[in-house]
């Protein structure tokens, strides 16, 4: 809930394309109940790390961090 209405994890910055302002507004019952919602959906096996350095993925085509492990 914190990096929705901060933009931060701990100190690193989201990614642009990640829309924080528009969740930055919400309850903090909304927000829980979007996160309730998120934890029924399946996994996604595509590892990305933007801690590490960024690589190929055969996955998604593009190019971040640990995609030489997808």
């Amino acid at each position: 809930m914190k990096a929705l209405r901060t933009g931060y994890v701990g100190t690193r910055q989201l990614n642009t394309l990640m829309p924080w302002q528009l969740y930055s507004g919400l309850t903090e019952d909304d927000l829980k109940d979007m996160y309730a919602f998120l934890k029924t959906l399946p996994p996604v096996s595509h590892r990305v790390d933007n801690s590490k350095s960024a690589t190929p993925c055969r996955k998604c085509g593009a190019v971040h961090g640990a995609g030489e492990n997808n």
